[in-house]
């Protein structure tokens, strides 16, 4: 009898112990910064994205079904381009705890004015739609940027 109870207690601790994660396997997103808040020159400022990325399997990687997907809106019929994570230790991938980090990402090619007569003198306003991609290819929430004006050199 002393045995089953001991047993049985085991397997309560063991139970109750365990937590399992609840946090969505679809990859998350939240901005943090768009920078600049405003304006940008051309070859004096830097386009960058920061945004809070939680993901409930950890399979966030460097491979091509997984990325980061942006685009340009004064280029929508251009569709989306894709850019590499970097690298992720293989030892952070823990399905049962998730991944959780922030993310730091500079836009290639640094956007420019359209070349025509008007937004060369006047310059040119766009914004960015991006979302991410897990191995699974689970996409996240959409986020869309504020505009931001851009001046040429």
């Amino acid at each position: 009898m002393v045995r089953y109870t001991a047993l049985i207690l085991l397997a309560g601790i063991l139970f109750f112990g365990c937590t399992k994660n609840t946090v969505s396997k679809i990859p998350q997103i939240s901005l943090i910064a768009f920078m600049p808040l405003d304006t940008m020159t051309v070859n004096i400022d830097t386009v960058y994205l920061s945004f809070n990325l939680t993901d409930g399997d950890g399979d966030i990687g460097n491979d091509t079904t997984s990325g980061i997907f942006y685009e340009d809106s004064r280029f929508v019929s251009g569709g989306f381009q894709r850019a590499d994570f970097p690298a992720i230790d293989p030892t952070a991938e823990d399905p049962n705890k998730g991944l959780q980090g922030t993310v730091l990402f500079y836009p290639i090619p640094q956007p420019v004015p359209r070349s025509d007569s008007l937004h060369m003198a006047v310059g040119d306003t766009m914004s960015y739609e991006f979302y991410v991609t897990d191995r699974a290819g689970h996409a996240s929430n959409h986020i869309i940027t504020h505009k931001l004006i851009i001046y040429p050199h």
